[in-house]
């Protein structure tokens, strides 16, 4: 969708030391880098695909202070004060952001908008309309810019929405393109398609490559989105999602330029973006689920059952995609000092707002490496406590624990021979679980099924085709390449039999003790945008 947006390559050489060293070249990590860079200060930022490759290019860009989490929710676990907090933040990158344009003169449809919350169109009663008073009630007292009105402006009646003033869009790619530029030209290094396996502690730190190259800075930054440096402590506070998107042609001037939400479950956003000779591109997301948990092929098949039921104006199909979120138990991201690794600085937990969270922490960790504590560092903190989502915490839980019983299961197919080219399945050998594809031209690919992360079992993704992790969020492409962590390598590789059996299984096996971050948006089934 946003693939339009040429992006630039960078040298794959770092120097082997700098003073602050950033992982991930999304928004989070450009705009770090950017107000570092401002400072004086000498960064690196390293990505293993290209600048937006992550997430960033995933996002369908609602530059939002009406976060997704709900003021409600905000202010029961926060109070009013943290609440407000949370919203003068977001709207406080919304500036940035415009403030970032208008200075850099960047031409990537940034625009204000309104935005409207309203009920399922499936689902508007007398309950719906009260959740939605007392929505407006938090958001008015955390200091937003809200109003009910009777209905949202779109092609069906949604019945009473809440309209936000002051929200944005914009096109994400070409923002970014033109802040790397910027990095750039203050002297700052940016270096894509080079990997980085692990951040070891000690003064100087030391940044772990592939093919055994290092790096040593003072400071560094996680802003992989997955949180590669916490291996365990930020995956008891946060869990993966898949959000999916399609994005359809649209005849000009049918719906208004504004975000649209429904509050449902599943719920739905909105929002038009200036397509090609002068069309438009309705853009419609949903139907989340947790990574590895559900069918992205029914997701996206619900999400267009449900476009075309309530907006019949969306023409052809243009293109579809899905994005990962990392929901905290609580709401806001995870941003600030590392609670595990010292001089190391956390960006993850976008919760579904990741344009405005990446910026919220271009503007607080500059702030947090040169010793000042800012207004909003205390709600962000990753280290702050979560008990009073303790419900929560122990359902996400439970949901990445289940997916362990995979290792007393066998595989999906007894032999290699019942995979067809382009398709991939599971296979277990003794106590080994092997990750299995057969690309187009019939060469099995087989690599270790245990995520290397925290050891759970990969499961196959037939619409993306990608080994999906159940348990922590990690997602590998076909070939065992990593692409989202916490993961931080590949899937291990596995000698390749010619003859590949299931055994015959009396009793249940017990769990083997064995042991890029990149675009992959999807036009159709098997295309990459």
């Amino acid at each position: 969708m946003w693939t339009d947006a040429s992006v630039p390559s960078y040298d794959t050489t770092p120097d082997s030391e700098t003073d602050v060293c950033i992982v991930g070249a999304g928004i989070a990590g450009l705009t770090i880098a950017y107000e570092l860079v401002r400072r004086g200060t000498s960064v690196t930022v390293l990505d293993d695909g290209p600048i937006g490759g992550g997430e960033t290019g995933r996002t369908t860009a609602h530059l939002a202070s009406a976060v997704d989490d709900h003021f409600v929710h905000l202010e029961d676990k926060f109070g009013e004060a943290g609440a407000k907090l949370v919203a003068e933040s977001h709207a406080a990158a919304i500036d940035y952001i415009e403030s970032v344009v208008r200075e850099l003169s960047i031409e990537c449809d940034f625009r204000r908008v309104d935005g409207y919350l309203f009920a399922p169109p499936e689902h508007v009663d007398e309950k719906s309309g009260r959740e939605l008073d007392r929505e407006l009630a938090a958001a008015r007292r955390a200091g937003l810019v809200a109003e009910k009105v009777a209905r949202a402006p779109l092609t069906f009646d949604t019945g009473p929405a809440l309209v936000f003033r002051n929200q944005a869009e914009m096109h994400p790619l070409r923002y970014l393109r033109a802040l790397a530029d910027a990095v750039i030209q203050l002297g700052g290094k940016i270096h894509t398609h080079v990997h980085v396996e692990l951040i070891e502690p000690g003064e100087p730190l030391t940044i772990k490559l592939a093919n055994d190259r290092r790096i040593t800075c003072r400071a560094a930054v996680d802003a992989t989105n997955g949180a590669m440096t916490s291996p365990v402590k930020m995956h008891l506070r946060q869990a993966a999602y898949r959000s999916y998107v399609m994005a359809f042609d649209l005849e000009p001037g049918l719906i208004p330029h504004a975000l649209y939400w429904d509050n449902g479950d599943p719920y739905h956003y909105i929002r038009v973006a200036r397509g090609e000779n002068d069309r438009e591109i309705l853009i419609v997301g949903g139907n989340d689920h947790r990574v590895g948990q559900g069918d992205p092929a029914r997701a996206w098949f619900e999400l267009e059952t449900w476009t075309r039921r309530f907006l019949p104006i969306a023409g052809n199909l243009v293109a579809r995609w899905s994005g990962q979120i990392i929901e905290p138990a609580d709401g806001p991201a995870h941003i600030g000092r590392s609670p595990e690794l010292e001089h190391v600085y956390l960006v993850t937990g976008d919760s579904g707002n990741g344009l405005t969270h990446g910026t919220i922490a271009g503007m607080m960790i500059p702030e947090l490496m040169r010793g000042h504590k800012p207004t909003w560092s205390a709600v962000y903190d990753p280290d702050r406590s979560h008990l009073h989502s303790f419900g929560t915490l122990v359902k996400e839980a439970a949901s990445s624990s289940a997916p362990y019983t995979d290792w007393f299961r066998g595989g999906n197919v007894s032999n290699v021979d019942d995979i067809r080219p382009g398709h991939g399945a599971l296979l277990r050998r003794g106590l080994h679980m092997i990750a299995a594809y057969r690309d187009e031209a019939g060469t099995c690919h087989m690599r270790s099924a245990t995520c290397p992360h925290l050891r759970g079992v990969v499961h196959w993704n037939e619409a993306e085709k990608t080994w999906d992790c159940p348990c922590h969020g990690s997602r590998f492409d076909a070939y065992g390449r990593v692409l989202n962590g916490p993961a931080a390598v590949d899937l291990a590789h596995v000698d390749t039999p010619s003859d590949v059996r299931e055994p015959a299984r009396e009793k249940p096996v017990a769990a083997d003790d064995d042991d890029r971050h990149s675009y992959v948006g999807i036009h159709g089934p098997e295309d990459p945008a």
